[in-house]
């Protein structure tokens, strides 16, 4: 139930928020499948939930008079001006977390109904605006395992439970997923300390499951949440040294500088230094690169490189 009423809110946004003119109720319930499946007075109180489910996660749904004469006639939208950026330039690190949530959106969250929804704008002679920011085919090698049972428990109001850094299980009442410095977290309030409290998802380290009923969940008001992002947010990682050997051909988005090592190395590898900013970011960098570049040193950096591989190896082993 979570995983279709994620979908449908999905493909309310982007029905909204891919035409320049505003649509009608009987418009949307016509190109989302969930709307059509029900009764009309099911359908109305389901769209009016979903609207404030919308507004409740930060996205402004606009209702707008579409007949000024009689003034009966309403549509709806979502102003591009509120969920647009500027131009901005990412880092890689920020372009790897954007494209992790991309193809777990694409291959968890959504099919092909969402492609139906463009298709019912066309033929309501509405010509959708594919260069609205919609991003439906981005792949990348990073690793986000938790985001999409995180993001349909947030978007349920439903509590989890996860292990976090391979310690002991934290209970949550989740509140939003935010992109903080090119990595993804979830806010929201850690009921065992009864406080809010931020979690990288690089960090969890088991799958993460649902302990509450859809609906449970009480989040603060957007501010609130915003502002207890911005007091929680972590520092800046302190900027370390990690020795690799890399494969020719390996671009690893960092200054590196040729570096001696006594010990064996693959043939055709070289040695380098990069900087990155902590160890975990060093350990991402290794996974991504998928077996071609060997961490060395120093063993603070192996550790936590051996954590993640353990964490996704245990993490493969739940899933199947």
């Amino acid at each position: 139930m979570a995983a279709q009423r994620s979908e449908r809110l999905v493909n309310l946004v982007i029905a909204l928020l891919v035409t320049d003119r505003p649509l009608t109720r009987a418009q949307l319930r016509d190109m989302i499948e969930d709307y059509r499946k029900v009764s009309e007075v099911a359908f109305q109180r389901s769209f009016e939930r979903d609207k404030e489910e919308l507004r409740r996660i930060g996205i402004t749904v606009e209702s707008v008079t579409l007949d000024t004469f009689f003034g009966d006639e309403v549509g709806y939208r979502i102003p591009r001006a509120d969920v647009e950026l500027p131009p901005v330039q990412f880092t890689q690190a920020e372009a790897d977390a954007l494209a992790t949530a991309a193809r777990v959106w694409r291959e968890s969250v959504l099919d092909e109904s969402s492609t139906s929804a463009l298709v019912k704008l066309r033929a309501a002679g509405v010509e959708p605006d594919t260069e609205a920011g919609i991003a439906t085919q981005v792949v990348t090698g990073a690793d986000a395992p938790s985001f999409s049972d995180l993001w349909r428990a947030t978007i349920d109001r439903s509590r989890v439970r996860f292990s976090y850094r391979g310690g002991k299980h934290r209970t949550v009442d989740p509140w939003r997923m935010a992109l903080r410095r090119g990595r993804w977290y979830l806010v929201g309030r850690d009921v065992d300390r009864d406080e809010p409290r931020l979690f990288r998802l690089s960090r969890i380290s088991s799958a993460v499951t649902t302990v509450g009923a859809p609906g449970t969940v009480t989040s603060p008001e957007p501010e609130v949440i915003e502002a207890h992002l911005n007091r929680l947010e972590p520092p800046e990682p302190e900027e370390v040294n990690v020795t690799m050997a890399v494969a020719p051909g390996v671009r690893l988005g960092v200054m590196t500088t040729r570096a001696e090592w006594d010990g064996p190395v693959t043939e055709g590898y070289e040695v380098v230094t990069g900087s990155f900013g902590g160890y975990d970011e060093a350990a991402t960098a290794v996974l991504r690169a998928g077996g071609r570049i060997i961490l060395l040193a120093p063993q603070e950096a192996r550790t936590v490189l051996a954590e993640r591989i353990s964490a996704i190896v245990r993490l493969e082993g739940n899933a199947s």
